[in-house]
């Protein structure tokens, strides 16, 4: 056994150095590759970072493939060229490599191949040779890791190492999401528009007030959820070639791309759950899954079953619901008996708002109906803005029916019924009734020759009637001629009055300009005369009882009322105001006229009303004034104010408008009269001061007197509420205007709305007082003044 055989033994039994030598000899492999791999991936990397920038997409195709081409050369060709002289480092490579880094002497790795110089076949010398390399192996914890040291700066002195990462950086950072359809587009010259880009969004339908979705650009599969008929739209800008749609499942007559220039751009309804993606060429610039949220029908039922009022009305207590709102709502009345050859009757039932919930009370007078007097089953439709219909579980109810005193006006009525429910037969019965109640009309009809020319007319029209509409004609004759028979104007007072409460209450909830609903409190309240005035007219018969439990009022008490409604308006509580507003409706309905009716009132109360609303008016013009001012002071004039000149011009003419006012109230200003005449002095001395064009000493004055009038306000609406108070009827002693106890419910009405009490309205006003005198600080931010001008003008 030769020397070298035998002691092989002991450096291949330590494992822990051959562990060392084999990462010696991967780190050596490393250096000689990574020096040979520049300047090939120099030009790699630049290839790259171009193309994470977008550059390629600018350039023609033909050059685009020239660089292309160039790059794979110039590549390949310092590939060849470098690695020419490459080989694997060997055993001997690391062992010495991995010696010199742990800085071991005598080479004790590497010394396992030498031969002794002397002393070959002899045992003990052998011996000797082998114990020293046992103890050099043995050594081995001084063994170092060895680090690659590979370095450029030999094969690349300018540094152009450096500037090629920094520009490979800056491209991931630009192309984002993008990096990698740049990526692909830049080996594929002329194929698809690297640079193209995707905007896109779905509209939903304008009905659910819903904002506009945009959609990621990317390719996700989270599902995005949308109302049904949503719009899709697609813009994609900067492709060179058309971009397509997939659908998954394809929808019918799936639209395309439409082109306009630079641009792409495609819209298409959500109709059903979808999973699209947009292509350009072999690029990928989106995909998603839709899913889309069917519609809904609304729901809609009897918050309270269907009531009669003392007026014959009928009540309707409705509560509906929808996911995007309720549009309208009525409700279909079939007679119970022949259902099926009679045309229902559709009452519409107008809706105080159009919100997600709707609860509202409806009062409709249905005694001229044919089917008055009849039991009906009632079903209520509630329809939202699609389209969509909710139906109610039907309910049975009895229409009420005018009673006629007439004879000859209930049989008008009787053969008006007929001729709704018996058909043909009925229609028969009606002819030869009017011809037998027309005989003889010189002695039947006596200074009533209208009535028989009326009853004669319908007798000639139902005899040659050829449709339902002219059929329908002859029952409106026959009902009006009754009407005319008996005693009239109650109804249609009444009915008026429903109506307005209606346009009140809507125009309450739709935020309607003041002056508009203080437009319609009059008419209500010229309405609520007329009414009370047909009621007088129409009285009970005199040993008529009173209903158990009732509750006094008279016209001053609603006439405080109508007061107060009007006032929570002003004030900005119009929720309350429609509240209370419906209160008075029902109260009405349920109103019964005795002889301790009557008188009137509120004058008093009218005046000072008018002199608060015109004190308002002033302050929001004076307000305006100082706006002016303090422009005109800051070098910023209005074009239209006319300078210094005429703004004294406008500061008279406020004054002058005050001074009206109060000669108006008179004695009635009290304790305001004091703080209105310090405003008008203030008014005057701010006249006197711009006429000096001493703006800063103008502006002051106009503070001045914008506070004076707030404190006169202020008295007038304190006396106002007493006036009140003390106008109201006092036979229960501490009664509200509904005849109910202050703090409590009446009996008879059951809302939970109260009636605001004197602090209530103080906090009002206060707060109002607030609002406007920091609109009048002129030095505060844009923003807030805009606001706080779009606050008042709700006031």
């Amino acid at each position: 056994m030769s020397l070298s055989a035998s002691i092989e033994s002991p450096a291949g039994s330590n494992s822990n150095i051959e562990q060392r030598i084999a990462l010696t000899r991967a780190a050596l492999l490393w250096e000689r590759i990574w020096s040979r791999l520049w300047p090939a991936s120099g030009i790699g990397a630049a290839f790259v970072a171009l193309a994470l920038l977008g550059v390629f997409p600018h350039l023609p195709g033909v050059l685009h493939a020239l660089i292309l081409l160039a790059a794979f050369s110039g590549i390949g060709y310092y590939l060849w060229s470098r690695f020419q002289t490459f080989r694997l480092p060997t055993w001997a490579d690391a062992a010495r490599r991995l010696e010199r880094e742990s800085a071991l002497t005598h080479r004790p790795i590497t010394e396992r191949d030498d031969l002794i110089a002397a002393g070959v076949g002899d045992k003990w010398a052998e011996g000797l040779w082998l114990a020293h390399l046992r103890d050099l192996l043995a050594r081995h914890y001084r063994l170092k890791f060895v680090v690659p040291h590979a370095s450029l700066a030999a094969d690349d002195p300018y540094y152009l190492r450096y500037a090629v990462v920094v520009l490979l950086l800056l491209g991931l950072a630009i192309a984002g999401t993008d990096a990698r359809s740049r990526l692909s587009a830049a080996f594929t010259p002329g194929d698809a528009a690297p640079l193209a880009t995707l905007d896109a969004w779905i509209d939903p339908p304008a009905y659910t007030g819903e904002a506009p979705i945009y959609l990621p650009r990317a390719v996700t599969n989270n599902t995005i959820a949308v109302p049904a008929g949503s719009t899709l739209s697609l813009r994609v800008h900067g492709g060179r070639i058309r971009p397509q749609v997939t659908w998954a499942p394809r929808p019918a007559n799936a639209p395309g791309f439409a082109e306009s220039g630079d641009e792409y751009s495609s819209n298409q309804k959500v109709t059903r759950d979808e999973t699209l993606r947009v292509l350009t060429g072999t690029q990928t610039l989106a995909a998603w899954h839709i899913r889309a949220i069917p519609d809904e029908a609304p729901s809609v039922a009897f918050a309270q079953p269907p009531s009669r009022t003392v007026r014959d009305a009928v009540k309707f207590a409705i509560t509906a619901a929808d996911d995007y709102g309720v549009t309208s709502a009525h409700a279909v009345i079939r007679p119970v008996q022949n259902v099926k050859k009679q045309h229902p009757l559709i009452v519409e039932l107008p809706l105080s708002s159009s919100g997600k919930v709707v609860n509202d009370i409806v009062y409709r007078d249905l005694t001229g109906n044919p089917y008055a007097g009849l039991a009906v089953t009632i079903t209520l439709e509630a329809r939202d803005a699609i389209g969509n219909i909710g139906r109610s579980r039907p309910v049975r109810f009895t229409l009420p029916q005018r009673i006629f005193t007439n004879p000859l006006a209930r049989a008008l009525v009787e053969q008006r019924q007929k001729l709704s429910l018996d058909g043909s037969a009925g229609r028969k019965t009606a002819i030869m009734a009017l011809d037998a109640l027309t005989i003889a009309p010189a002695a039947f009809f006596q200074n009533q020759t209208g009535v028989y020319l009326a009853l004669r007319a319908a007798y000639w029209a139902l005899r040659t009637a050829r449709s339902a509409q002219e059929i329908a004609h002859v029952q409106d004759l026959l009902w009006q001629t009754a009407l005319a028979l008996e005693r009239g104007g109650l109804s249609s007072a009444a009915e008026e009055l429903r109506r307005l409460q209606q346009m009140i209450s809507q125009a309450l909830a739709q935020g309607a300009p003041q002056p508009l609903i203080d437009a319609l409190l009059q008419r209500y309240q010229q309405a609520l005369n007329r009414y009370l005035q047909m009621l007088a007219q129409n009285p009970p018969p005199a040993n008529a009882a009173p209903p158990k439990n009732a509750k006094v009022l008279k016209p001053q008490d609603l006439q405080a009322l109508l007061n107060a409604i009007q006032q929570l308006a002003q004030s900005g509580n119009r929720a309350q105001a429609q509240q209370l507003l419906a209160m008075l409706q029902n109260l009405l309905e349920n109103l019964h006229m005795t002889a301790r009716s009557g008188g009137s009132g509120g004058q008093g109360d009218k005046a000072l009303s008018d002199a608060l609303k015109g004190l308002g008016d002033l302050m929001g013009r004076q307000r305006q004034l100082l706006d002016k001012t303090f422009r005109e002071q800051q070098g910023n004039p209005d074009p239209q104010a006319g300078g210094p000149k005429g703004l004294s011009q406008q500061q008279g003419d406020l004054r002058q408008q005050l001074d009206k006012l109060m000669q108006g109230l008179g004695p009635k200003a009290g304790g305001g009269a004091k703080d209105l005449g310090e405003a008008g002095r203030q008014m005057g001395d701010a006249q006197g001061k711009l006429e000096e064009h001493s703006l800063d000493n103008a502006t002051q004055a106009e503070r001045n007197a914008l506070d004076a009038m707030r404190k006169g306000a202020g008295q007038l609406a304190q006396k106002l509420m007493q006036q009140q108070e003390n106008g109201k009827s006092g036979e229960a002693g501490n009664e509200d205007p509904l005849g109910r106890e202050n703090g409590g419910r009446g009996p008879s009405f059951g809302s939970q709305t109260k009636l605001p009490d004197k602090s209530q309205m103080a906090r009002a006003r206060n707060i109002l007082r607030e609002l406007r005198r920091r609109a009048e600080e002129r030095g505060r931010p844009q923003e807030e003044l805009d606001y706080l001008d779009r606050l008042l003008k709700q006031f």
